[in-house]
């Protein structure tokens, strides 16, 4: 497992890589900061695509139920296992922590 920085001047071309490649996952966000703790925003959803614009600076998820933006984000942090992403940390200006799991779908059981 490893956790590394992405330099701002990759995150789009980070992201458009990694979105043609993610098979079919489902997707946690949570959202980290000292005045409001840990809150859940979508704990297990699908997950439809990952994205940084770099005309609007935004960083967005995008899961079946929910389209989750962070603008001008500070830092975005990637952790990769056995070369597949598996989780995403992104610093908003305001200093609080989007965590955003992946996590591939259950199998189905052979028959």
């Amino acid at each position: 497992m490893t956790t590394r920085k992405l330099e701002s001047s990759d995150w789009q071309r980070y992201f458009d890589e990694v979105s043609k490649q993610l098979p079919t996952m489902r997707v946690g966000i949570s959202i980290m900061g000292e005045s409001i703790g840990v809150q859940p925003e979508s704990e297990d959803s699908v997950l439809v695509g990952i994205s940084y614009d770099s005309n609007d600076e935004a960083f967005a998820v995008d899961a079946a139920n929910i389209s989750h933006r962070v603008p001008k984000p500070k830092e975005i942090f990637v952790r990769e296992e056995a070369g597949r992403l598996s989780s995403i940390e992104v610093i908003a200006q305001d200093g609080t922590k989007q965590i955003i799991e992946l996590r591939p779908l259950p199998s189905l059981p052979a028959s």
